[in-house]
């Protein structure tokens, strides 16, 4: 009898693992890059997971696959030089398989609204310069951001006043706005961290950014100075910020 039931429970093992082989394999994140409007493979685009660290290049068919990814929510970044980046939230299980595909539209060649004389790199940043010069907030340009001290992104963005570095593990630096805490915390607020036009919310790495790929900076240290397009309700109570730093990018 008792052979007889330790047989019976190694087929039942067996049978778990047969009938479970997703949870093995971990969690999928699967899919593609495409120009919108002719939907041609963006082979080289670059889909990156900022909270987690992790980036992929898109491959010649547009292809991207990302294994074993923690469940729950999060944000996607998909970029491509000559293309309007795009961004997506994704809510992952414990084990199966997401799969996206992203249309990129190409970015004109000219604005009216900017001289045509302006560089590319001087239409990118066209509201950058109409914001400083109408003069609420802390502006950096690349020059001045270049001058400052420091090897690391975060050593760099310390100057700005009101701005923290909240230390994580190993290298890894948060904004937080030392005019604002957390009430009955006495914590510091996390500020929100906007890249490129894109909400990245409060737990991104800003030392994930090589210092010499950017080249504007706007920080806002008062929520009554941050522009209208930066100003956004939080998804969530946790979720709340104090401040925004915006960062601009080759």
């Amino acid at each position: 009898m008792e052979s007889r039931s330790a047989a019976s429970m190694i087929l039942a093992a067996a049978l778990s693992a047969v009938a479970h082989p997703a949870s093995a394999q971990g969690s999928l994140f699967t899919g593609r890059v495409v120009a919108d409007s002719v939907l041609t493979p963006l082979a080289g685009a670059g889909i990156s997971f900022p909270a987690l660290g992790r980036t992929q290049r898109a491959d010649e068919r547009g292809e991207f696959r990302f294994t074993a990814l923690p469940a729950g929510e999060h944000v996607v970044l998909v970029r491509m030089p000559g293309y309007a980046p795009k961004t997506d939230t994704i809510v992952v299980a414990e084990a199966g398989e997401v799969r996206r595909e992203f249309r990129l539209a190409q970015i004109e060649a000219t604005l009216p609204e900017v001289p045509v004389t302006a560089t590319l790199l001087d239409r990118r940043l066209y509201e950058f310069h109409e914001r400083r010069r109408f003069g609420i907030g802390r502006f950096l340009d690349s020059a001045e951001f270049a001058k400052a001290h420091g090897t690391r992104t975060s050593d760099k963005l310390a100057r700005l006043p009101g701005l923290i570095i909240l230390r994580g593990r190993f290298s890894d630096a948060y904004v937080g706005n030392n005019r604002e805490r957390l009430l009955n915390k006495n914590e510091v607020c996390r500020s929100a961290i906007w890249l490129d036009g894109i909400n990245l919310g409060i737990d991104y790495n800003v030392n994930q950014l090589d210092p010499s790929v950017i080249v504007a900076i706007e920080w806002y240290a008062g929520q009554a100075s941050i522009p209208a397009k930066f100003n956004v309700t939080p998804s969530s109570p946790d979720k709340k910020y104090c401040g925004v730093l915006v960062i601009w990018t080759r």
